[in-house]
């Protein structure tokens, strides 16, 4: 069998063999390193307020709940009640060739109102210049009175000089706009739209 020893059948039968090797350790490996959606929640929550905390579950698409879409602007796919105050995961849609920006939002109840107090950046997809984005960027977001910004209209934009929660950043417009449409599904969702 001259084909056996040839060269060309040997780098195949090889090649072969480290296929299927790699695909079955990446599918044991997938089993045993798998990330439970409670896990992800329990660490986003412990990177938000730096403690382990309970929580409720208010909606959660992962718990089979469709997600809230506000048309052109987003979607709220997660809300938890963590000590009183409600903790968003939503996405922003209009980034960059189309992306998302998903961001975590912590808005606290105090004295019947919600303000929203932190903002923290999840995921994103499509986004080329994210480190544009920065902390300080994330901290613009801080809004003291959501109900307040809902009835006035006065929901954050990346772009409009003239709006009122103004939150520009340079090189990045796109990006920016997807992550102030995140903000805005919670201004949208605490003002009443569902």
């Amino acid at each position: 069998m001259k084909i056996l020893k040839s060269p060309w059948f040997k780098c195949i039968a090889c090649l072969l063999c480290i296929a299927v090797i790699s695909g079955a350790l990446l599918a044991s490996l997938n089993d045993v390193l798998a990330v439970s959606p409670e896990t992800r929640t329990a660490r986003a929550i412990k990177k938000i307020y730096g403690e382990e905390k309970e929580y409720a579950t208010v909606l959660d698409v992962d718990n089979g709940y469709e997600p809230i879409i506000f048309d052109g602007v987003g979607s709220v796919n997660k809300v938890y009640s963590v000590s009183g105050d409600l903790l968003f995961q939503t996405t922003g849609y209009k980034g960059y060739k189309n992306g998302t920006v998903t961001l975590w939002i912590k808005a606290v109840k105090t004295n019947e109102k919600y303000s929203i107090e932190k903002v923290l950046l999840e995921t994103s997809e499509k986004q080329t210049l994210m480190s544009k984005l920065t902390g300080e960027f994330y901290g613009g977001f801080n809004l003291t009175d959501v109900t307040e910004a809902y009835d006035s209209g006065s929901l954050f934009s990346a772009t409009e000089k003239t709006a009122e929660n103004y939150n520009p950043v340079s090189g990045a417009t796109y990006s920016a706009t997807a992550a102030a449409n995140a903000v805005n599904c919670v201004i949208k969702y605490l003002g009443g739209e569902r």
